[in-house]
């Protein structure tokens, strides 16, 4: 009983000792994710058939206040990514590298977006957590 106590005595204190930053604060990473839903679909290409993309996109922000900022501006950059994803030939959609090149555009045009609404950049990354394409 008294081995119970114990090991139930220091798991509680090494819980509380993760919970507390080096100041005493809650620590922890305040890194959030704000994700687009539903999916992003769009047709892309200038020519032939029509063909399509449907992106479940993540963004990766670093703090409480920015993630408020990002959820506040979602309509917004959801208009704008869907024009960039539309804006796309098979070449890029259809690619490892194509799709990391628009990843990075994509990340550029948000960051864009945000400085130019809020007045600095809030997004530290942008995940595809899922890329399907019918060509």
């Amino acid at each position: 009983m008294l081995r119970l106590l114990t090991l139930v005595l220091a798991v509680g204190l090494s819980l509380t000792a993760y919970a507390e930053g080096e100041e005493g604060g809650v620590a922890g990473p305040s890194t959030q994710y704000i994700y687009f839903e539903p999916a992003l679909v769009v047709n892309y290409g200038s020519t032939g058939r029509m063909k399509f993309l449907r992106t479940d996109v993540a963004l990766r922000v670093s703090s409480v206040d920015s993630a408020a900022k990002v959820s506040h501006h979602k309509p917004y950059i959801r208009n704008n990514l869907v024009m960039l994803f539309s804006g796309q030939e098979s070449e890029v959609m259809n690619t490892p590298q194509g799709r990391e090149e628009l990843r990075q555009k994509a990340l550029e045009e948000v960051n864009a977006l945000m400085t130019e609404l809020e007045g600095a950049p809030a997004v530290d990354d942008l995940y595809f957590n899922n890329f399907v394409v019918q060509n």
